[in-house]
């Protein structure tokens, strides 16, 4: 056991643990962290946001294990709650239109482009919005320890919030192409909506800075997109002062963060955290995935 101390912590006064029925958790997992926030139905508004950030976490075996520490530093978690849904990330899934998608097929989907992830189960998300299938695979224990904390859980990939959103988001907002970068610790997602439509996905591993922005130009070289007209909005685990926003911004003519969403209350607490850093919390319940 360690001593886990939350990376941050914004909890509203309204915040009572015997009204656990009254809200909606969504908790994000990843070997780099656990992230929560509840919403409270009858206040309408996020009321809680808690971070852990896990630095030997390695193997999922490990983070299952660091589940266990958070609820026992947070009792309530394990409560009842009026619903569950927990974010998976990893890298191993694959993308496949409605049209040409077979359940039975499912493993030869993932491949065809993931190397195999033994035990594990392979599982899928219809993203409705998308008109598609994300096909990507889910390690046992990972399940065994979900279940065994929240047994109705919906589990989600987090790929599959980030895109639901993000076109659910731009609706209405012109045909012209717009990037979006969600960063991780060391693997960033690049996704582009036009015409209202998913344009293209994919993830890529990073060590460096310049890493980050050869995959970030080189992709937006083969989609022909232009860094001097089209716009780049960021989100996850970056700042504006990091190396990277300030080495892309040599090359991005219009760069920012996601902007809060209006549609969405949260508590005082809680608007003084950067509102990109948690976006695909607070965006999973408006996904209906």
């Amino acid at each position: 056991m360690i001593n886990l101390k939350p990376h941050i912590s914004r909890i509203d006064k309204s915040f009572k643990e015997d009204l656990t029925r009254n809200y909606q958790l969504t908790i994000q997992l990843s070997l780099d962290g656990f992230s929560f926030v509840v919403y409270s139905t009858d206040k309408q508004r996020f009321i809680f946001l808690e971070h852990y950030l896990f630095h030997q976490v390695q193997e999922v075996t490990r983070l299952a294990a660091m589940i266990d520490e958070v609820i026992l530093k947070r009792q309530w978690l394990a409560y009842a709650f009026q619903n569950v849904t927990v974010l998976v990330e990893n890298e191993s899934n694959v993308l496949v239109p409605m049209p040409l998608f077979d359940e039975k097929e499912k493993g030869s989907y993932l491949a065809f482009a993931q190397e195999f992830v033994e035990n594990s189960r392979i599982v899928y998300d219809r993203l409705k919005n998308n008109e598609s299938y994300n096909v990507y695979y889910l390690p046992h224990i990972f399940v065994s320890k979900i279940k065994d904390h929240w047994a109705n859980a919906t589990i989600v990939h987090s790929s599959s919030v980030l895109i639901e959103s993000l076109l659910i988001e731009n609706k209405n907002k012109g045909s012209e192409a717009t990037v979006f970068v969600n960063v991780h610790k060391n693997r960033l997602e690049f996704v582009v909506i036009k015409n209202e439509k998913l344009l293209f996905y994919n993830t890529f591993k990073f060590q460096t800075k310049e890493d980050f922005v050869y995959f970030l130009l080189f992709s937006m070289e083969q989609l022909h997109l232009n860094p001097e007209v089209v716009p780049l909005y960021f989100m996850g685990s970056i700042e504006e002062n990091s190396e990277i926003f300030t080495l892309t911004e040599r090359y991005m003519r219009y760069l920012s963060f996601v902007e809060r969403n209006k549609k969405l209350n949260y508590s005082y607490l809680l608007e003084e955290i950067p509102f990109h850093k948690h976006y695909l919390l607070y965006h999973t319940q408006r996904c209906e995935l």
